[in-house]
């Protein structure tokens, strides 16, 4: 009785073990396959991301070529990545970018917004370029003949 006992925990303990290795093993299948699926997913992307730029490739060739037009490659761009939000904004700050850094009243704008924030910048600075030179020896000029006439 007592050997059958103990062949019956052995049994137990055997089927115990077998059902743990079983969860285990399916927990570890499980995460493989999120692997692969992640992986899939991300060489997908990848693959989509060269598709599209074949196309804005070949679309600028055209144009070069001489076989299309700007409006063509705008509108091949446009409808090739309207999906792809980061690039819209880095074109936005682009284009924001090169209208300050291009337009000389925002230029302007901006360099009486840092005199304002930085008064003495100016002055001191000993700049190369002729224009800001003759502008800080106006102002130096101009500020030596109020004190003068006060």
């Amino acid at each position: 009785m007592e050997q059958e006992n103990i062949q019956q925990s052995s049994e137990a303990e055997r089927s115990e073990l077998l059902a743990a290795e079983l969860i285990a093993t399916r927990q570890q299948l499980a995460a493989v396959q999120q692997q692969l699926a992640a992986e899939q997913a991300a060489a997908q992307q990848a693959a989509d991301a060269r598709q599209r730029y074949g196309q804005i490739a070949q679309s600028v060739e055209q144009f070069i070529e001489g076989r299309a037009t700007v409006a063509d490659v705008v509108k091949n761009v446009s409808a090739t990545v309207a999906q792809d939000q980061n690039l819209w904004k880095g074109a936005m700050v682009g284009a924001a970018a090169a209208v300050l850094l291009t337009s000389e009243p925002v230029r302007n704008a901006m360099g009486k917004t840092v005199d304002s924030l930085f008064p003495g910048l100016r002055s001191t600075g000993g700049s190369k370029d002729p224009a800001m030179a003759k502008a800080a020896a106006t102002e130096k000029a101009t500020t030596s003949a109020d004190n003068n006439a006060s």
